[in-house]
């Protein structure tokens, strides 16, 4: 009888390549004063939105002879409010070296990029806090059918094309397409379209409460409840030419 090779144990420690999956914190900006003031103001609408995602900064906007962040005190700022910033990227060497000794990583310049992106403070603010996505929007791809409610911490996301869900997402859940969301049912979660920059992606929806809508990178919240005219109700959310998102009835033609 032949002999039988014994297996080989499982080792304990294995390596192997991935895509990581987190955010990009573009820098615009450097300076101490103006970044306390717009991570108060973009995250005081939302405190509890992000749960320990892995992030890196992006200083590749940063002007030329911008002052070194204090990078100690922006990871904990940022790991305060749900983020973990691990590593910097596209850093001069000055920076770079700070972003060590403050115990980051220094990415090279081949590292995968990360979305979305939330953007540190540009001259003139905006109206509403913006999460920036590249603007490459990638080919619509099949639609994706979801038939099961979303509980509190899911997240499907519909890589290249449009979303439709058939059940109830929940407080907590999130919906992401890179083309449109359609729910036929309430929407009382977070939903994302045109999550690669496509900035004529919608969000449908029968029943309008949610927590949080965004169109190619460009968001906004809800503290309460959305405005009367479509709390509860049937509604599109669209970007405006002025990149502004707009809330409005659904209703036919």
């Amino acid at each position: 009888m032949p002999r039988q090779r014994e297996p080989r144990p499982t080792p304990a420690l294995e390596l192997k390549t991935t895509r990581l999956t987190g955010i990009q914190i573009v820098l615009n900006r450097s300076e101490h004063v103006e970044l306390e003031a717009h991570i108060t103001t973009l995250f005081s609408a939302t405190p509890d939105f992000f749960s320990g995602e892995a992030a890196v900064f992006e200083c590749g906007r940063l002007p030329d002879h911008a002052p070194t962040p204090d990078w100690a005190w922006l990871a904990g700022e940022l790991k305060s409010r749900g983020l973990n910033p691990f590593a910097v990227q596209n850093a001069p060497a000055a920076m770079a070296a700070a972003a060590i000794q403050a115990g980051l990583l220094v990415l090279n310049d081949a590292a995968p990029a990360l979305a979305p992106v939330i953007a540190a403070p540009e001259p003139e603010p905006s109206v509403e806090p913006t999460l920036e996505i590249p603007a490459d929007a990638s080919a619509r791809g099949a639609t994706r059918i979801i038939d099961k409610p979303l509980r509190s911490g899911q997240r499907v996301y519909a890589a290249g094309g449009d979303i439709v869900v058939l059940a109830a997402v929940n407080p907590g859940a999130e919906v992401i397409a890179d083309g449109s969301i359609h729910i036929y049912a309430p929407l009382k979660g977070r939903a994302l379209a045109g999550a690669r920059g496509d900035t004529s992606a919608r969000i449908f929806t029968t029943h309008l409460e949610a927590e949080l809508v965004s169109i190619a990178g460009v968001y906004r919240t809800f503290e309460s409840a959305p405005d009367a005219a479509v709390a509860g109700k049937p509604a599109q959310i669209r970007l405006a030419e002025t990149s502004q998102i707009v809330i409005e009835p659904l209703q036919p033609k």
